[in-house]
């Protein structure tokens, strides 16, 4: 990932210069051995300079922005950046000369100034404040190049919508402009008759090999249920024609509607093929869930490496979360296959037609239950992190009981009910909560709004 390092320069003398300088030199240092590919830009002390340097991390493709002043920089800068440059940025405060009885820098006043403005400009800055190289600051500066990229990322991200949202879900209807003027994505509609016509397009010979594919995840069959060449097959035409989708159309991320079509028009259900390509590091959702499949792209950009998925709330008391859906959740975040709990091929409870995917979430496994939503105008995000624990009851499909901490689930639901949140939760492994409020409410041009957060990352 391309970043563009800017170090603000003063005209007028002032506070302590080595200091400042050996500071910059640390900076530089930290951010070469870092993951990424730093563009240093100095001194920037007025606007031509910070116009130069703007254009050339515009023209070096850089997708993320840091602007460091070790000794405190020129304050009307800080509207000049809002003006040029379109997405969230990394200011780094660096703390003051130990050895030094005078005040040395002004670096965290400095940097105090700027985010102030701009959060007043509505373009809130991301702040990282610390000794450069030493580990916190390290993991804090990284988190945030990240967020940033991942909030530039979803600005011009484009999602395709195959169909339409399932049938009476009218809560995950889709407007296209709103997303587009508030979030930034495009969506791209498909018709569901496009995609059987693609379904329907591959040679036998793509078919075959791409269930051999299959076949080779070693899933076992449930005792009693058959699954026929063709229902391998079909399983099969359904995950290429999404991909070849996805890959032809510069798709970032894919929602599905997965019934009833479908399975009236084939005879098999769409999700092992939606779980193989989860799987696969492809942002899709079920349902015609365009929000919950932008989900998937947050978590991806931000670099989580185990894929997200979309789950119903199927039950809840006031401490844990039965998450269940038919089927379609990344073999990552299941027991492993080929044990007793690991993923299982099957048939779907309500219509007895192949092929979905029973298992249960990772027992112990570290989760964060998330949703982003328009209502009212804006874009709202609630956040719940918990614990996996086996669940009382197996259900079919694949389901996980989440435990939450310090309890108030109740009342969660009742307040994401409220504000219009639409029946999917995104699930991710880890505690992201903080990962994601910082996105939230740094995004731009509007941020959005934290409706309720619970179980926060707790030891």
């Amino acid at each position: 990932m391309k970043i563009a390092v800017f170090f603000i320069g003063r005209k007028r003398p002032g506070f302590d210069r080595e200091w400042g300088a050996a500071l910059e030199q640390k900076i530089r240092e930290q951010l070469k051995n870092s993951p990424f590919q730093p563009f240093f830009y100095s001194p920037v002390t007025d606007e031509s300079a910070f116009k130069n340097a703007i254009d050339a991390a515009k023209e070096a493709a850089a997708e993320v922005l840091i602007v460091a002043q070790p000794t405190m920089g020129d304050g009307n800068l800080a509207p000049f950046l809002i003006a040029e440059w379109d997405s969230p940025v990394i200011l780094w405060a660096t703390p003051e000369n130990p050895q030094n009885p005078k005040v040395s820098a002004c670096s965290l006043v400095g940097a105090h100034n700027w985010a102030a403005e701009m959060s007043q400009l509505g373009c809130p800055p991301i702040l990282v404040y610390g000794l450069p190289n030493d580990a916190a600051t390290s993991a804090e500066l990284n988190e945030a190049v990240r967020i940033a990229a991942s909030a530039k990322k979803l600005r011009h991200a484009c999602v395709g919508l195959i169909g339409d949202h399932a049938p009476g879900f009218l809560n995950m209807a889709t407007d296209a402009a709103a997303m587009q003027r508030l979030l930034g994505v495009r969506l791209k509609r498909f018709g569901l008759h496009e995609f059987n016509a693609l379904v329907r397009s591959f040679s036998d010979s793509e078919v075959a090999a791409d269930r051999r594919k299959a076949e080779a995840l070693k899933l076992p069959i449930r005792s009693g249920v058959t699954v026929s060449d063709r229902d391998w097959n079909i399983s099969s035409r359904y995950y290429l024609a999404v991909k070849k989708m996805v890959e032809e159309e510069s798709l970032d991320a894919a929602a599905l509607r997965c019934w009833p079509e479908l399975p009236n028009e084939f005879g098999v259900w769409a999700y092992l093929a939606v779980a193989r390509l989860a799987s696969d590091g492809i942002n899709i959702c079920e349902e015609g869930d365009v929000e919950g499949a932008i989900d998937c792209l947050i978590t991806q950009s931000l670099g989580i490496s185990v894929p997200a998925y979309n789950s119903d709330w199927l039950e809840h008391n006031d401490a844990s979360i039965l998450l269940w859906h038919a089927g379609a959740t990344p073999f990552e975040m299941c027991e492993p296959i080929g044990t007793p709990d690991g993923p299982t091929l099957d048939v779907h409870f309500n219509t007895q037609k192949p092929l979905v995917v029973d298992a249960l979430l990772r027992v112990g496994m570290p989760v964060t239950l998330f949703r982003i939503w328009r209502f009212k105008n804006q874009y709202r995000l609630a956040l719940c992190e918990g614990t996996v624990r086996r669940p009382n009851r197996i259900v079919e499909g694949c389901a996980g009981l989440v435990e939450v901490r310090g309890g108030g689930v109740k009342q969660f639901f009742q307040k994401i009910l409220l504000n219009g949140m639409p029946h999917h939760v995104t699930v991710v492994q880890g505690r992201r909560g903080d990962t994601l409020q910082t996105f939230a409410e740094r995004y731009q041009p509007y941020p959005i709004d934290i409706v309720q957060r619970i179980g926060e990352a707790r030891s």
